[in-house]
Protein backbone atom coordinates (compact mmCIF):
# COMPACT_ATOMS: atom_id res chain seq x y z
CA UNK A 1 0.00 0.00 0.00
CA UNK A 2 2.84 2.41 0.80
CA UNK A 3 4.28 2.00 -2.67
CA UNK A 4 0.91 2.82 -4.20
CA UNK A 5 0.72 6.02 -2.17
CA UNK A 6 4.04 7.25 -3.51
CA UNK A 7 3.95 5.71 -6.99
CA UNK A 8 3.18 9.01 -8.71
CA UNK A 9 6.53 10.53 -7.74
CA UNK A 10 8.46 7.76 -9.52
CA UNK A 11 6.35 8.33 -12.60
CA UNK A 12 6.61 12.14 -12.46
CA UNK A 13 9.64 13.06 -10.31
CA UNK A 14 9.68 16.71 -9.35
CA UNK A 15 6.02 17.17 -10.18
CA UNK A 16 4.31 16.09 -6.98
CA UNK A 17 3.37 17.62 -3.67
CA UNK A 18 4.19 16.35 -0.20
CA UNK A 19 2.15 13.34 0.90
CA UNK A 20 1.57 12.74 4.63
CA UNK A 21 0.84 9.21 5.83
CA UNK A 22 -0.07 7.95 9.30
CA UNK A 23 0.93 4.35 9.98
CA UNK A 24 -0.40 2.61 13.11
CA UNK A 25 0.02 -0.87 14.53
CA UNK A 26 0.43 -2.64 17.88
CA UNK A 27 3.76 -3.78 19.32
CA UNK A 28 5.51 -6.30 17.08
CA UNK A 29 3.18 -5.80 14.11
CA UNK A 30 6.03 -4.89 11.77
CA UNK A 31 5.59 -1.12 11.58
CA UNK A 32 9.28 -0.33 11.57
CA UNK A 33 10.42 -3.21 9.36
CA UNK A 34 7.62 -2.64 6.84
CA UNK A 35 8.33 1.08 6.54
CA UNK A 36 12.09 0.64 6.45
CA UNK A 37 11.99 -2.07 3.80
CA UNK A 38 9.60 0.00 1.70
CA UNK A 39 11.83 3.07 2.03
CA UNK A 40 15.04 1.24 1.13
CA UNK A 41 13.42 -0.40 -1.90
CA UNK A 42 11.81 2.87 -2.95
CA UNK A 43 15.14 4.71 -2.77
CA UNK A 44 16.79 1.95 -4.82
CA UNK A 45 14.09 2.11 -7.46
CA UNK A 46 14.39 5.90 -7.66
CA UNK A 47 18.15 5.55 -8.06
CA UNK A 48 17.69 3.12 -10.98
CA UNK A 49 15.56 5.78 -12.66
CA UNK A 50 18.23 8.40 -12.09
CA UNK A 51 16.24 10.24 -9.40
CA UNK A 52 18.36 11.48 -6.44
CA UNK A 53 16.05 10.53 -3.57
CA UNK A 54 17.07 9.82 0.02
CA UNK A 55 14.98 7.79 2.43
CA UNK A 56 15.63 8.71 6.06
CA UNK A 57 14.14 6.79 8.96
CA UNK A 58 14.43 8.32 12.43
CA UNK A 59 13.42 6.71 15.72
CA UNK A 60 12.17 9.63 17.75
CA UNK A 61 12.82 7.91 21.08
CA UNK A 62 16.46 7.24 20.24
CA UNK A 63 17.42 10.00 17.84
CA UNK A 64 14.83 12.73 18.04
CA UNK A 65 14.01 13.67 21.61
CA UNK A 66 13.29 17.28 20.60
CA UNK A 67 12.61 19.27 17.44
CA UNK A 68 16.20 20.50 17.38
CA UNK A 69 17.70 17.02 17.80
CA UNK A 70 15.34 15.57 15.19
CA UNK A 71 16.11 18.17 12.52
CA UNK A 72 19.81 17.99 13.36
CA UNK A 73 19.70 14.20 12.87
CA UNK A 74 17.96 14.55 9.51
CA UNK A 75 20.45 17.17 8.32
CA UNK A 76 23.40 15.07 9.51
CA UNK A 77 22.23 12.13 7.40
CA UNK A 78 21.20 14.19 4.42
CA UNK A 79 24.12 16.62 4.20
CA UNK A 80 26.64 16.11 7.02
CA UNK A 81 28.83 18.91 5.70
CA UNK A 82 26.06 21.38 6.59
CA UNK A 83 25.34 20.09 10.11
CA UNK A 84 25.87 22.71 12.77
CA UNK A 85 24.67 23.57 16.25
CA UNK A 86 24.63 27.26 15.55
CA UNK A 87 21.02 27.32 14.29
CA UNK A 88 17.60 27.03 15.85
CA UNK A 89 15.31 24.09 15.02
CA UNK A 90 13.35 26.24 12.57
CA UNK A 91 16.50 27.41 10.83
CA UNK A 92 17.77 23.83 10.48
CA UNK A 93 14.47 22.76 8.90
CA UNK A 94 14.63 25.62 6.40
CA UNK A 95 18.25 24.71 5.69
CA UNK A 96 17.17 21.16 4.85
CA UNK A 97 14.47 22.34 2.45
CA UNK A 98 16.72 24.91 0.78
CA UNK A 99 19.49 22.35 0.37
CA UNK A 100 17.14 19.90 -1.35
CA UNK A 101 15.91 22.56 -3.78
CA UNK A 102 19.39 23.91 -4.54
CA UNK A 103 20.80 20.43 -5.21
CA UNK A 104 17.74 19.10 -7.04
CA UNK A 105 17.39 16.25 -4.54
CA UNK A 106 14.37 14.69 -2.87
CA UNK A 107 13.58 13.31 0.57
CA UNK A 108 11.16 10.70 1.90
CA UNK A 109 11.04 10.87 5.69
CA UNK A 110 9.76 8.32 8.22
CA UNK A 111 9.40 9.25 11.90
CA UNK A 112 9.08 6.22 14.17
CA UNK A 113 7.49 6.54 17.63
CA UNK A 114 6.39 10.04 16.70
CA UNK A 115 3.83 9.92 19.53
CA UNK A 116 6.73 10.05 22.01
CA UNK A 117 8.12 13.20 20.44
CA UNK A 118 4.71 14.86 20.24
CA UNK A 119 3.98 14.19 23.90
CA UNK A 120 7.38 15.43 24.95
CA UNK A 121 7.18 18.52 22.75
CA UNK A 122 3.73 19.46 24.02
CA UNK A 123 5.10 19.51 27.56
CA UNK A 124 7.55 22.22 26.50
CA UNK A 125 5.53 24.24 23.98
CA UNK A 126 1.80 24.63 23.58
CA UNK A 127 1.75 25.67 19.94
CA UNK A 128 3.47 24.33 16.87
CA UNK A 129 5.64 21.25 16.88
CA UNK A 130 7.03 18.61 14.59
CA UNK A 131 3.69 17.66 13.04
CA UNK A 132 2.92 21.30 12.29
CA UNK A 133 6.38 21.91 10.81
CA UNK A 134 6.57 18.83 8.59
CA UNK A 135 3.02 18.96 7.24
CA UNK A 136 3.26 22.62 6.21
CA UNK A 137 6.52 22.61 4.29
CA UNK A 138 4.60 23.65 1.18
CA UNK A 139 4.12 27.08 2.74
CA UNK A 140 7.84 27.78 2.34
CA UNK A 141 7.34 27.76 -1.44
CA UNK A 142 3.64 28.31 -2.02
CA UNK A 143 2.21 26.76 -5.18
CA UNK A 144 5.44 24.95 -6.10
CA UNK A 145 6.19 21.24 -6.20
CA UNK A 146 7.89 19.81 -3.14
CA UNK A 147 11.31 18.23 -2.68
CA UNK A 148 10.18 16.56 0.54
CA UNK A 149 7.92 14.12 -1.25
CA UNK A 150 6.40 12.61 1.87
CA UNK A 151 6.45 12.08 5.61
CA UNK A 152 5.36 8.83 7.26
CA UNK A 153 4.37 9.24 10.91
CA UNK A 154 4.60 5.91 12.75
CA UNK A 155 2.95 5.19 16.12
CA UNK A 156 1.25 2.35 18.00
CA UNK A 157 -2.11 4.11 17.92
CA UNK A 158 -3.60 7.51 17.09
CA UNK A 159 -4.01 8.52 20.73
CA UNK A 160 -1.39 11.27 20.41
CA UNK A 161 -3.65 13.12 17.97
CA UNK A 162 -5.62 14.38 20.97
CA UNK A 163 -2.58 16.50 21.90
CA UNK A 164 -2.54 18.26 18.54
CA UNK A 165 -4.37 21.49 17.95
CA UNK A 166 -7.03 21.63 15.19
CA UNK A 167 -4.67 23.12 12.61
CA UNK A 168 -2.15 20.31 13.14
CA UNK A 169 -4.78 17.59 12.89
CA UNK A 170 -6.12 19.18 9.73
CA UNK A 171 -2.73 19.34 8.00
CA UNK A 172 -1.96 15.77 9.08
CA UNK A 173 -4.66 14.64 6.68
CA UNK A 174 -6.59 11.40 6.53
CA UNK A 175 -4.27 8.93 4.80
CA UNK A 176 -4.03 6.16 7.39
CA UNK A 177 -2.41 2.72 7.12
CA UNK A 178 -3.20 0.28 9.94
CA UNK A 179 -1.18 -2.87 10.49
CA UNK A 180 -3.08 -5.56 12.43
CA UNK A 181 -1.40 -7.96 14.83
CA UNK A 182 0.06 -11.07 13.25
CA UNK A 183 -1.96 -14.24 13.62
CA UNK A 184 -0.47 -17.64 14.38
CA UNK A 185 -0.19 -18.66 10.72
CA UNK A 186 1.65 -15.49 9.76
CA UNK A 187 4.00 -15.85 12.70
CA UNK A 188 4.74 -19.44 11.67
CA UNK A 189 5.70 -18.24 8.21
CA UNK A 190 7.98 -15.52 9.58
CA UNK A 191 9.59 -17.82 12.13
CA UNK A 192 10.06 -20.53 9.52
CA UNK A 193 11.90 -18.12 7.24
CA UNK A 194 14.11 -16.85 10.07
CA UNK A 195 14.85 -20.37 11.29
CA UNK A 196 15.95 -21.34 7.79
CA UNK A 197 18.39 -18.43 7.83
CA UNK A 198 19.70 -18.69 11.40
CA UNK A 199 19.59 -22.37 12.43
CA UNK A 200 21.29 -25.44 11.04
CA UNK A 201 18.99 -27.64 8.92
CA UNK A 202 16.90 -30.08 10.92
CA UNK A 203 17.53 -28.49 14.33
CA UNK A 204 14.08 -26.88 14.67
CA UNK A 205 11.03 -28.85 13.57
CA UNK A 206 7.65 -27.52 12.49
CA UNK A 207 6.00 -28.46 15.78
CA UNK A 208 8.40 -26.24 17.73
CA UNK A 209 7.95 -23.33 15.31
CA UNK A 210 4.16 -23.66 15.53
CA UNK A 211 4.31 -23.74 19.32
CA UNK A 212 6.31 -20.51 19.50
CA UNK A 213 3.93 -18.88 17.00
CA UNK A 214 0.92 -19.96 19.08
CA UNK A 215 2.47 -18.55 22.25
CA UNK A 216 3.05 -15.17 20.64
CA UNK A 217 -0.36 -15.08 18.99
CA UNK A 218 -2.22 -15.89 22.21
CA UNK A 219 -0.50 -13.52 24.64
CA UNK A 220 -2.93 -11.61 26.83
CA UNK A 221 -0.92 -8.44 26.25
CA UNK A 222 0.50 -7.54 22.84
CA UNK A 223 -0.86 -10.64 21.15
CA UNK A 224 0.72 -11.31 17.78
CA UNK A 225 4.00 -9.65 18.75
CA UNK A 226 6.48 -10.86 16.15
CA UNK A 227 9.41 -9.46 18.09
CA UNK A 228 8.43 -11.59 21.09
CA UNK A 229 8.20 -14.71 18.90
CA UNK A 230 11.64 -14.09 17.41
CA UNK A 231 13.16 -13.46 20.84
CA UNK A 232 11.68 -16.69 22.22
CA UNK A 233 13.00 -18.63 19.24
CA UNK A 234 16.47 -17.14 19.63
CA UNK A 235 16.58 -17.75 23.40
CA UNK A 236 15.37 -21.32 22.92
CA UNK A 237 18.15 -21.89 20.44
CA UNK A 238 20.75 -20.46 22.79
CA UNK A 239 19.56 -22.71 25.62
CA UNK A 240 19.67 -25.77 23.37
CA UNK A 241 23.12 -24.81 22.11
CA UNK A 242 24.44 -24.34 25.65
CA UNK A 243 23.23 -27.84 26.52
CA UNK A 244 24.82 -29.33 23.43
CA UNK A 245 21.40 -30.53 22.24
CA UNK A 246 20.99 -31.54 18.62
CA UNK A 247 17.53 -29.99 18.30
CA UNK A 248 15.50 -27.19 19.84
CA UNK A 249 12.71 -28.90 21.76
CA UNK A 250 9.39 -27.78 23.20
CA UNK A 251 11.03 -27.99 26.61
CA UNK A 252 13.70 -25.51 25.52
CA UNK A 253 10.93 -23.14 24.49
CA UNK A 254 9.23 -23.51 27.87
CA UNK A 255 12.49 -22.74 29.62
CA UNK A 256 13.10 -19.72 27.40
CA UNK A 257 9.70 -18.29 28.20
CA UNK A 258 10.05 -19.05 31.91
CA UNK A 259 13.56 -17.65 32.29
CA UNK A 260 13.43 -14.63 30.02
CA UNK A 261 9.86 -13.51 29.59
CA UNK A 262 6.80 -14.22 31.75
CA UNK A 263 7.90 -17.07 34.03
CA UNK A 264 5.69 -18.47 36.76
CA UNK A 265 6.49 -17.30 40.28
CA UNK A 266 6.35 -19.24 43.52
CA UNK A 267 3.57 -16.87 44.57
CA UNK A 268 1.42 -18.13 41.68
CA UNK A 269 1.81 -21.68 42.97
CA UNK A 270 1.46 -20.89 46.69
CA UNK A 271 -2.08 -19.66 46.05
CA UNK A 272 -3.14 -23.05 44.66
CA UNK A 273 -5.22 -25.39 46.81
CA UNK A 274 -4.67 -29.15 46.79
CA UNK A 275 -6.98 -29.63 43.80
CA UNK A 276 -5.13 -26.99 41.83
CA UNK A 277 -1.81 -28.66 42.62
CA UNK A 278 -3.15 -32.10 41.67
CA UNK A 279 -4.51 -30.81 38.35
CA UNK A 280 -1.24 -29.05 37.57
CA UNK A 281 0.73 -32.22 38.40
CA UNK A 282 -1.60 -34.18 36.12
CA UNK A 283 -1.01 -31.67 33.33
CA UNK A 284 2.77 -31.86 33.76
CA UNK A 285 2.75 -35.66 33.68
CA UNK A 286 0.49 -35.74 30.62
CA UNK A 287 2.75 -33.33 28.74
CA UNK A 288 5.85 -35.29 29.75
CA UNK A 289 4.22 -38.53 28.65
CA UNK A 290 3.04 -37.22 25.27
CA UNK A 291 6.05 -34.96 24.55
CA UNK A 292 3.82 -32.60 22.60
CA UNK A 293 3.07 -28.89 22.99
CA UNK A 294 -0.58 -29.55 23.94
CA UNK A 295 -2.53 -32.37 25.58
CA UNK A 296 -6.27 -32.92 25.80
CA UNK A 297 -8.24 -32.41 29.00
CA UNK A 298 -9.04 -36.13 28.90
CA UNK A 299 -5.32 -36.91 29.12
CA UNK A 300 -4.87 -34.39 31.93
CA UNK A 301 -7.82 -35.90 33.77
CA UNK A 302 -6.37 -39.42 33.58
CA UNK A 303 -3.08 -38.32 35.13
CA UNK A 304 -4.95 -36.08 37.62
CA UNK A 305 -6.76 -39.15 38.97
CA UNK A 306 -3.42 -40.85 39.55
CA UNK A 307 -2.13 -37.72 41.32
CA UNK A 308 -5.22 -37.60 43.57
CA UNK A 309 -4.78 -41.25 44.50
CA UNK A 310 -1.11 -40.69 45.32
CA UNK A 311 -1.94 -37.68 47.52
CA UNK A 312 -4.96 -39.32 49.11
CA UNK A 313 -7.42 -36.59 48.09
CA UNK A 314 -10.90 -36.88 46.68
CA UNK A 315 -11.02 -36.34 42.92
CA UNK A 316 -13.29 -33.92 41.08
CA UNK A 317 -15.51 -34.84 38.16
CA UNK A 318 -14.28 -34.35 34.60
CA UNK A 319 -16.32 -31.14 34.26
CA UNK A 320 -15.02 -29.97 37.62
CA UNK A 321 -11.45 -30.39 36.41
CA UNK A 322 -12.29 -28.60 33.16
CA UNK A 323 -13.60 -25.59 35.11
CA UNK A 324 -10.47 -25.54 37.26
CA UNK A 325 -8.27 -25.71 34.14
CA UNK A 326 -10.07 -22.68 32.73
CA UNK A 327 -9.42 -20.87 36.00
CA UNK A 328 -5.72 -21.80 35.91
CA UNK A 329 -5.59 -20.43 32.37
CA UNK A 330 -7.13 -17.15 33.48
CA UNK A 331 -4.46 -16.92 36.19
CA UNK A 332 -1.76 -17.41 33.56
CA UNK A 333 -0.48 -20.66 35.08
CA UNK A 334 -1.47 -22.82 32.11
CA UNK A 335 -2.52 -22.06 28.57
CA UNK A 336 -5.84 -23.66 27.69
CA UNK A 337 -7.62 -23.46 24.34
CA UNK A 338 -10.81 -25.18 23.37
CA UNK A 339 -9.44 -26.23 19.99
CA UNK A 340 -6.02 -27.46 21.08
CA UNK A 341 -6.10 -28.41 24.73
CA UNK A 342 -3.72 -27.50 27.53
CA UNK A 343 -0.12 -26.37 27.48
CA UNK A 344 2.37 -24.87 29.93
CA UNK A 345 4.85 -22.21 28.91
CA UNK A 346 5.82 -20.32 32.07
CA UNK A 347 8.48 -22.84 33.16
CA UNK A 348 10.07 -26.09 32.05
CA UNK A 349 8.06 -29.13 33.06
CA UNK A 350 10.96 -30.45 35.13
CA UNK A 351 11.40 -27.18 37.02
CA UNK A 352 7.68 -26.78 37.57
CA UNK A 353 7.36 -30.35 38.87
CA UNK A 354 10.24 -29.67 41.26
CA UNK A 355 8.57 -26.47 42.45
CA UNK A 356 5.29 -28.27 43.13
CA UNK A 357 7.03 -31.04 45.09
CA UNK A 358 8.79 -28.43 47.18
CA UNK A 359 5.48 -26.68 47.73
CA UNK A 360 3.89 -29.92 48.95
CA UNK A 361 6.75 -30.46 51.40
CA UNK A 362 6.40 -26.91 52.73
CA UNK A 363 2.67 -27.37 53.27
CA UNK A 364 3.26 -30.72 54.98
CA UNK A 365 5.66 -29.07 57.45
CA UNK A 366 3.38 -26.11 58.12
Amino acid sequence: MLRGLFKDFLERPGETYERVVQLYGPVGSGKTSTTYRFGVNYQAEASKRGVPLSFIHVNCKLEGGSRFILYQTILQRLAPELATRGHSSGEILRLIVHYLRAEGKYLLLALDDVDYLVRRSKEEEREGGVVYDLTRLSELYLGEYQNVIGVIFIARDPGFLELLDPSERSSLGNIVVRLPSYDSRQLRDILGARVDEAFKPGTVDEETISYVADLAASRKENSGDCRFALDVMLTSGLIADAEGARKVSIEHVRRAVGEEFWGLSSEDLLNLDEQGVAILMGAIQALQHRRTPYVSIKEVYDFYLVSCEAQGIRSLSYNGVLERVRDLSLRGIVDYREDRGLSIAGASLEDLSRMLRGLERRKALA
